[in-house]
């Protein structure tokens, strides 16, 4: 099963690359993790040429886990693999997370595509999918994670938006 998820924004940045270029950035995404609740974030992938900006995380959630998905969590804390791939000539990043759930039976694929709107002015098309592949469970597994999602997104998109407000070039 696949339940799809879009969510479009409007950053003000003076260009995508000063967007895109936040999502690699160590601080910005320690301001994130606070407002995501997550806990430890390691690279465990790292690699930049003229193409392609490529770096996996791994990362572990510190918020509880419904109960009916504790008993696929080894630890009880969620841990996933994050991984961004800018393709610098398409203003886009593709992203991936797979949670260490199920045998890696839940993954979340999508793309932020950026274009420069106006003056001062960047859209961020944030497209994707949620798939679980959990017999009887796979729609409530996949409705909860876009949820949460949801949730966030307000929260996530103001958290950006602070820190490139903050983080201006003087």
């Amino acid at each position: 099963m696949t339940t799809e998820f879009s969510y479009e924004h409007v950053f003000r940045a003076p260009s995508t690359r000063t967007v895109l270029d936040a999502y690699f950035d160590p601080d910005h995404l320690a301001t994130q993790d606070v407002v995501a609740e997550l806990g430890d974030r390691v690279i465990t992938e790292n690699a930049d040429d003229d193409k392609i900006r490529k770096t996996t995380w791994s990362v572990t959630s510190l918020k509880p886990l419904p109960g009916f998905v504790r008993a696929f969590v080894s630890g009880g804390k969620l841990k996933y693999l994050e991984t961004m791939t800018w393709r610098k000539a398409d203003d886009a990043i593709d992203l991936t997370v797979v949670p260490q759930i199920a045998g890696g039976r839940v993954q979340l694929a999508a793309e932020y595509k950026l274009s420069q709107v106006g003056e001062g002015q960047i859209r961020r098309r944030y497209k994707g999918q949620v798939t679980v592949n959990i017999p009887l469970l796979s729609g409530k597994i996949e409705r909860g994670i876009v949820e949460a999602i949801e949730k966030g997104m307000p929260m996530m998109f103001e958290c950006t938006q602070k820190w490139l407000e903050r983080s201006k070039p003087a």
